[in-house]
């Protein structure tokens, strides 16, 4: 089975990222492959290129570099008509075509039009669609679990997503999802214990490529809550963003500063307050966390995020840099011992080797690659 894949938001990062390790790692050389990746379209903001037999290798990079133009479109729609004309639903002899979605904007009605089409399919990296979606919308895409692929829209290193979806299959209700999911803010957490300014340590993450463009939305907490969310929705809980009671890491003041440069020169004024509590905290043997946390009371769940105190030696007080921790407690897996995944925090390479990955689980009849 040859597996056919266009790339959405090919010249972002994660895109670019993702068609140099397509390309660079021989995912299409069918001499050690049995199942090849073919990539027949790219697409940017406002341009695509595709093919129904595979694009060039050298056309698809230079056009993730945007060193190449494409073919204009006004909408995602037109790349599905475009390829639904000329594949003629399939791009060939029973393959599967998957559109992978490596942007980070709303993509909810794409998703759920690409699997109106039963030879397409989807991977996303994308938070968005998933923490924006209802929840019957939820349970349609990601129930179709060889048709839909969401593991790297939290934690992509982890494997978070199928291991929850597996407790549900086998009926070990979660009573309990807690975690730090941010590597940025994972990173502010364990600079401050080395007596680094709160502002300075926020500046250099930026220059690191650690935060968001601007990190007030990092800094907001509402990536986190959406990773909440998209894991609660994953074991099952019939939550919604509007249910997750989030607070920021820093005051909500701070946060309505559009300007980078003023907002970095404004944070200044917290770091005393970081200072003096990080010390306060030190003297107990405790850390601060950003933590991302679903209970179960009185069979009602309640999703929230923000700044916790925790032991430096506990489950996540012992977390160092851009390390990422979940730990879930089921049924088997009682408080006193969690089902615990911890990762590095998942950079461009890591993001975009996992979402070759998922490709791989969505595959019929794989093999394994010949070494």
């Amino acid at each position: 089975m040859i597996q056919y894949v266009f790339i959405i938001g090919a010249t972002g990062h994660v895109g670019r990222e993702l068609v140099r390790q397509i390309i660079g790692e021989g995912d299409w050389n069918r001499k050690i492959h049995k199942n090849p990746t073919i990539i027949v379209g790219v697409a940017s903001r406002d341009q695509f290129l595709f093919s129904r037999q595979g694009l060039p290798h050298d056309s698809v990079g230079e056009f993730s570099r945007r060193e190449r133009t494409g073919e204009k479109y006004s909408s995602l729609n037109d790349i599905l008509k475009k390829v639904h004309e000329e594949a003629a639903d399939d791009p060939g002899k029973g393959n599967r075509l998957i559109f992978i979605d490596a942007t980070a904007v709303e993509m909810l009605d794409f998703h759920r039009r690409v699997l109106r089409n039963k030879r397409w399919g989807v991977v996303t990296a994308n938070k968005i669609p998933l923490a924006g979606a209802d929840w019957p919308t939820f349970e349609e895409l990601t129930s179709q679990v060889h048709r839909y692929g969401f593991r790297c829209s939290v934690m992509a290193g982890a494997d978070v997503v199928n291991v929850l979806q597996d407790f549900r299959d086998v009926n070990d209700p979660v009573r309990e999802i807690y975690g730090c999911f941010s590597g940025t803010l994972g990173y502010v957490c364990t600079e401050l214990e080395k007596g680094k300014e709160f502002s300075a340590i926020v500046k250099d993450a930026r220059i690191k490529g650690y935060t968001e463009p601007h990190p007030r939305d990092d800094l907001n907490g509402v990536d986190v809550a959406r990773k909440l969310l998209i894991l609660s929705r994953t074991a099952g809980f019939r939550i919604s963003m509007e249910d997750v009671k989030v607070e920021p890491f820093i005051p909500r003041t701070y946060l309505n500063e559009s300007d980078i440069d003023k907002f970095l020169e404004a944070i200044g004024g917290l770091d005393n307050h970081f200072r003096e509590r990080v010390l306060a905290l030190a003297k107990e043997g405790k850390v601060l966390r950003y933590v991302g946390r679903l209970t179960v009371e009185g069979g009602k769940p309640l999703a929230r995020v923000g700044i916790e105190e925790t032991g430096k030696g506990g489950t996540l007080g012992m977390l160092k840099g851009r390390d990422n921790k979940v730990a879930i407690v089921t049924k088997s897996y009682p408080s006193e011992r969690p089902y615990r995944i911890e990762v590095p925090g998942a950079g461009l390479e890591i993001t975009a080797q996992n979402i070759r990955r998922e490709l791989l689980y969505l595959l019929e009849n794989r093999i394994v690659r010949t070494i």
